[in-house]
Order: structure tokens, then C-alpha cells, then sequence
């Protein structure tokens, strides 16, 4: 089996000013890899088209137009080292991701098996999700409580709120942030877990005297109360703090990862699939978590074909008992999401369950994909 083709394609995703917010997240590149036997395997890109297509055309299908794609830990490895001949440079990790994805999903289906069966076998395929709900940075209490409604509704059993901040935008307006977690918390059960994402927004006096706050009311787990690269710091909040301080997906190697939990010591490692570099950079991470006793539950919020490629890597590990992120925001409600594949796989009721199909199990139907189709 050989690789004939690489393609990508943009597709129009709804107009929100949650996707406004994270310029060009509305939409998804849909990446293709096609082989001599018909067999092709797919992913979804980062917010970038041009950039994407530059790599995809330039670099990427010189390199691997000919080869056996079944390998995709060698390509992997090919990618992100620049090891093999001719080749010198280093991939971004999110374009690395991509193809990754798409060839653990070939794979698979050249197999005729899961990938998670691939990867050794699932302790479980049915994963709990959590409600993750952003942009509070310019929403009222009143406006989040209803976006946490909207999930509670959907019979999720986990939510988190997420300021959303940008960079270099430190201790903003903290009193306020806590305002919305504190009436989210009043509304939902004791039962129910609810966890606050900085999004690296905060120093670390704010962080501390913050997560403080939070754990008087209850939190499931405190997200990235830092600037991604501030290790020591991290370490200042974690060791202040009884609650689990969380982050981990700003990572762009697995690499890292090690130095993550050496010096910042956080109690959850978050990887998100594309900055990791795929379910192979994945599946690195959950291997170095569990030699060092440190949970895991992964960064993919957006539904479609990364987040089930996520959650194959994520059902392999035996100890990961963790709900996994789960977002509409970007995508619009999961039910048009649903109407691209011949045989979608959604939540119920806050739960995915997957099945044993081959690959990741999703095959977009392309009626209705050359409909949103836009470039």
C-alpha cells in the first residue's frame, strides 16, 4: 500500500462570537490521505488554511507521496526529528498532528480494527465528557449560567467555564472571574463537577488567592492558573493549593512533558492532540503520566474526527477515569455535526461511546460535506 494523495479542504462553520473570538475556529480544514488500494484516512487541521496548504503542497506529499502509510509512528518520527533522506527540518506540531490522525485512521482501516485495538486494546469505550463552556471574559454570571444550563440539559454530568483570555493579559479582572464560577457552582449539585479554566491569566499571588476561593465552593480542577511557561511558578500554585491544579496543552512536543512534571509538578496533564503532534504525541504523554502517577484527561474540545481520534488514544489507559473535554461552541450543536458522517458518533447524555469500527470509525458523507464545502 502506497499514498497516492494528500488534500485538504475548508468547510464554513457557524458564525458565533465564541468562534469570533479564536479568528478562524469557526471552520474546519478536512485533511485526506489517499493510497493505491482506495483506502484513505482523515483529520481535521488548526485554524490556518494557507499555511496548511503551503505544507501539505511544498513539503508534506513530496515527502510522503510513495510511501507505506501504515507506519505512522516511523512518519511520526520522520516529521517531527527530520529523520530520514534529504530532510533537515523540523514540522510545526499542529501540521505533524494532522497528518498523524489521518494515518492512525488509515490504518486502522487497512487493518479492518479500531484504533484503539491498534494502540493495544481498550480498558473501556465508554468515556464520559465534560460541558465546556468559554469566552468569560466577556460574559455576564447570568450568560454562562446558561450556557452551563444548556449542557446540564444534555444530561452532561462534568462541566468547566473557561475565561478565554489572550496573551499578556494578566489579573484582568479576577473578582469578576470568580463571580461567574461562584453562580455557575450555585446552580449545579453537589453531585456535579465544575472546574475553572484561567486560560494562563493570572500571576501567581492571583492564582493562589483565587484557587483558594474556589475550593471554599468546590472545584473539580483548576486550569491553566498560569502562563504556560511559567514551570516554577506553577510549582508556587500547586504546592499552595489543596484542589488539582491542571495544564498541559500548550505543550507543542510530548517531550516537554517531562519538564512539565519535574519542575511545575501539576496534578493533571492536559495534551491536546494537534499541539502534542496526533495520537502518536498522545499516546507519549499518557506513557510518561503513568510512570509518574499523574492524571490525565485530554485538551480536544471541538466535536468531529479529532476528538474521537483523542478519545481512542484516551480509552487505552487503563487508570484515566477522567471525563474528557467536550465543546458545540465552535462547531454549532453536535446534531449538525452529525449530518457530515454516514454514521455519526455522538455524546448521550454527556457520554461517547465507541464503536468497533475500523480506523476512527467516521466516514464523512460527501453529499453533505460538498454542500458547506468552501474552498
Amino acid at each position: 500500500m502506497k499514498i497516492t494523495d494528500i488534500t485538504i479542504n475548508l468547510i464554513e462553520g457557524p458564525k458565533t462570537k465564541d468562534a469570533e473570538h479564536f479568528a478562524g475556529s469557526a471552520s474546519k480544514i478536512i485533511l485526506r490521505i489517499d493510497t493505491d488500494e482506495g483506502i484513505y484516512g482523515m483529520a481535521e487541521g488548526g485554524r490556518q488554511y494557507y499555511l496548511y496548504k503551503a505544507y501539505i503542497d511544498e513539503i508534506i506529499k513530496p515527502l510522503l507521496v510513495g510511501v507505506d502509510p501504515r507506519n505512522p509512528k516511523i512518519i511520526w518520527e520522520m516529521l517531527t526529528h527530520g529523520t530520514g533522506p534529504g530532510l533537515a527540518t523540523k514540522l510545526m506540531p499542529q501540521i505533524v498532528g494532522t497528518i498523524d490522525v489521518a494515518l492512525w485512521d488509515l490504518s486502522g482501516k487497512a487493518a479492518g480494527l479500531p484504533v484503539y485495538k491498534l494502540l493495544g486494546g481498550a480498558a473501556r469505550t465508554e468515556i464520559p465528557l465534560y460541558w465546556s463552556r468559554g469566552s468569560g471574559w466577556r460574559k455576564t454570571p447570568e450568560e454562562m449560567l446558561n450556557d452551563v444550563k444548556l449542557g446540564y440539559e444534555k444530561g452532561y454530568k462534568a462541566f468547566k467555564i473557561r475565561m478565554d483570555w489572550r496573551s499578556f493579559r494578566q489579573d484582568v479582572d479576577p473578582a469578576k472571574d470568580f463571580s461567574l464560577f461562584k453562580k455557575c457552582r450555585e446552580f449545579l449539585p453537589d453531585d456535579i463537577d465544575l472546574s475553572f479554566d484561567s486560560n494562563c491569566g493570572y500571576s501567581v499571588p492571583t492564582a493562589i488567592e483565587q484557587g483558594k476561593k474556589f475550593q471554599e465552593l468546590g472545584i473539580a480542577h483548576f486550569e491553566e492558573p498560569l502562563p504556560e511557561y511559567d514551570y516554577k511558578g506553577l510549582r508556587q500554585v500547586v504546592d499552595a493549593l489543596e484542589c488539582s491544579v491542571s495544564t498541559g496543552e500548550q505543550e507543542p512536543s510530548p517531550y516537554r512533558f517531562r519538564d512539565l512534571m519535574e519542575i511545575g509538578n501539576p496534578d493533571i496533564l492536559q495534551p491536546d492532540i494537534l499541539n502534542v503532534g496526533g495520537i502518536t504525541g498522545l499516546v507519549k504523554v499518557y506513557e510518561m503520566a503513568m510512570n509518574n502517577n499523574k492524571i490525565i484527561m485530554p485538551h480536544c474540545p471541538q466535536a468531529g474526527v479529532n476528538l474521537i481520534g483523542s478519545l481512542h488514544a484516551y480509552s487505552t489507559v487503563t487508570n484515566a477515569t477522567r471525563p474528557h473535554e467536550f465543546s458545540e461552541e465552535f462547531t454549532g450543536p453536535v446534531e449538525n455535526v452529525a449530518k457530515l458522517f454516514k454514521e455519526p458518533i455522538v455524546p448521550e447524555n454527556g457520554v461517547i461511546n465507541l464503536p468497533d469500527r475500523p480506523g476512527l470509525g467516521l466516514e464523512y458523507d460527501e453529499k453533505e460535506l460538498s454542500k458547506v464545502i468552501t474552498i
